[in-house]
């Protein structure tokens, strides 16, 4: 049976902020990153809380040296819509409709000037984007929602230093809201990837849900073929293998500099290789669960990505910079 990609496409609203009135711990966040033609990569992360927003702004350059940059803002410079993407942070500003988002970024001789054009249609899962647990009454006392754009064309400019850099290229950008704060994540780890073919675009994630939701293994596989969303499985037979293992030297956590996913779907077979070329981002991050507590590592990479696939009986193998991540 097809999937009908109609149902799992959000509304303009989806997109605006989301109030969670009675979570005092309550977090939101709207992510954006972009592989860029010239050689240059970059992320940025708009994330609220009751006390404090920030802006999380990362750039990696071709030559490898990086620039990082988390200004810190008073909940009262924040001004955001609840009927559309309009979200103003101070003198930033991220908003748009669909097809077409932007998003204007300074922090001193730092920032972003980019237009998002998508590529895919945007995803949510119905009725309200909330993919783990419940956020309508009866609620479960945790939940996550999440809405995407999976794919996007990407211009405009960074600036690093005070240079313009002229950028073309393609990314990823999502929002995501949760009525817990980082301490009571509902995930124990958690690998997630995208794969940019010509025709596919491919998202997963692994992982393995807390004591809230009975401890299931969840193996999340979201796959658009050009335009429109042709599979979704919270349960897609694929297996994420792990090698070349380096240590943190400040949490002494250690985590893997190649990875290998390999998936035997109906639809999709074949493997992808990961093979860790930069780390963007990394943060050291407390879970406070009675099962596991301690630090685990989160980290975003920036990979070579070799893949060797059967989609719809269609053999594929492609080369590509991929953007990714772990938390261990």
């Amino acid at each position: 049976m097809e999937r009908n990609p109609e149902f799992y496409r959000p509304k303009e609203k989806d997109q605006a902020f989301h109030p969670q009135p009675g979570y005092p711990d309550a977090m939101q966040w709207w992510f954006h990153d972009g592989v860029f033609d010239n050689g240059y990569c970059m992320s940025a992360t708009w994330h609220f809380t009751q006390s404090v927003a920030t802006i999380w702004f990362d750039v990696c350059a071709p030559d490898g040296s990086e620039t990082h940059v988390v200004p810190l803002f008073h909940p009262s410079a924040v001004a955001a819509s609840t009927e559309t993407l309009d979200v103003k942070v101070g003198d930033n500003r991220m908003h748009g409709k669909f097809p077409r988002y932007e998003i204007h970024f300074r922090c001193g001789d730092t920032g972003a000037d980019l237009v998002y054009e998508v590529i895919t249609q945007e995803f949510m899962e119905p009725p309200d984007g909330i993919y783990i647990g419940r956020e309508q009454c009866p609620a479960t006392p945790i939940y996550y929602g999440y809405v995407f754009r999976p794919r996007s064309r990407v211009t405009g400019r960074l600036i690093v230093a005070g240079r313009e850099i002229p950028v073309k290229g393609e990314g990823y950008a999502d929002h995501q809201w949760i009525n817990v704060g980082i301490p009571e994540l509902p995930n124990y780890y958690w690998f997630q990837g995208r794969i940019y073919l010509p025709k596919h675009t491919i998202l997963w994630w692994d992982t393995h849900l807390n004591q809230t939701f009975a401890y299931q293994r969840v193996k999340f596989l979201w796959a658009f073929k050009e335009e429109k969303l042709f599979e979704y499985l919270r349960d897609a037979d694929y297996y994420v293998e792990s090698s070349d293992l380096e240590v943190d030297q400040e949490s002494g956590i250690a985590y893997p500099r190649r990875i290998v996913f390999i998936i035997d779907e109906r639809k999709i077979r074949g493997t992808a290789t990961y093979t860790v070329k930069r780390i963007m981002h990394r943060i050291p991050i407390y879970q406070q669960v009675p099962q596991k507590p301690g630090w685990k590592l989160y980290l975003r990479y920036l990979s070579d990505c070799h893949t060797q696939f059967e989609i719809g009986g269609e053999k594929i193998e492609a080369d590509t910079k991929e953007m990714h991540e772990i938390a261990v």
